[in-house]
């Protein structure tokens, strides 16, 4: 697509807003975790919602009775504590996740691999459900033409950045979660792992490979809380610390 296609294209849609590096409402997370990268606008549908505070929810698609549970009451109870749900829209965990946020009328962030057509186009009706409260938003605005599954990658680097944990109910040793597990990993973002009770020998075995890889295991929603909780706690004290050695070493 050319620049005057999308010139055209937004001015024929008018609800969706781009949003640049310079906006106070572009999340200051990605400026942070990435201050060497060429920021690109985001594209947003929707409310203005605080890039800051939420927790992305991710997993696999192929996921068991136990983990769609698991998910909708992992969206219900952060909604519950007044924290952002964030994920991908895609089938499986995420629209679990979302579904069990917006239900119980808590704010919910679609972060999605593009925005002009939606992708599963049976998730409409609970993008319409997000859109109420929450927003969907995007690096990018058309579908490329040539591997747009490298998009579904970017896409999950925007969750991990504008995170403040990522949380995997479901997934296997490879995959979307795990990569957006690994970019978290990498920026400094904390993982919890959730334990589901499924026999699904490949999701046994990426539940043990993400818990060798430093996640946090939980036990139940409840649990998720509490380690959020526990997170939020020591990340607050180490920044005490940090400004108090700053202050007692002076200029």
């Amino acid at each position: 697509m050319t620049k005057i296609d999308e010139e055209t294209f937004l001015e024929d849609n008018p609800i969706i807003q781009k949003i640049y590096p310079d906006d106070t409402d572009y999340p200051a997370q990605i400026s942070i975790l990435s201050p060497k990268k060429i920021l690109k606008p985001l594209y947003h549908i929707g409310e203005t919602v605080p890039f800051s505070g939420g927790a992305s929810v991710v997993g696999t698609r192929k996921c068991s009775e136990s983990g769609k549970q698991f998910a909708e009451e992992v969206g219900s109870i952060l909604a519950d504590n007044s924290i952002v749900v964030i994920s991908g829209l895609a089938r499986g965990i995420d629209s679990f996740a979302h579904k069990g946020c917006v239900e119980n009328d808590g704010i919910s962030i679609a972060v999605l691999a593009w925005i002009h057509k939606l992708y599963p186009p049976e998730h409409k009706p609970l993008l319409d459900k997000i859109l109420e409260n929450g927003c969907a938003v995007s690096e990018t605005l058309f579908m490329p033409e040539s591997f747009p599954q490298s998009q579904f990658l970017k896409r999950d680097e925007v969750m991990a950045m504008i995170s403040d944990v990522v949380i995997v109910v479901e997934s296997k040793s490879k995959g979307g979660a795990k990569y957006t597990a690994d970019y978290a990993k990498k920026k400094g973002v904390d993982v919890i792992k959730c334990k589901t009770q499924t026999d699904d020998p490949e999701l046994l075995e990426g539940h043990k490979t993400f818990l060798a890889n430093g996640a946090l295991e939980a036990t139940s929603p409840e649990h998720v809380i509490e380690l959020i909780s526990e997170l939020k706690e020591k990340k607050e004290t180490k920044e005490t610390k940090n400004n108090l050695d700053d202050f007692m070493t002076g200029p």
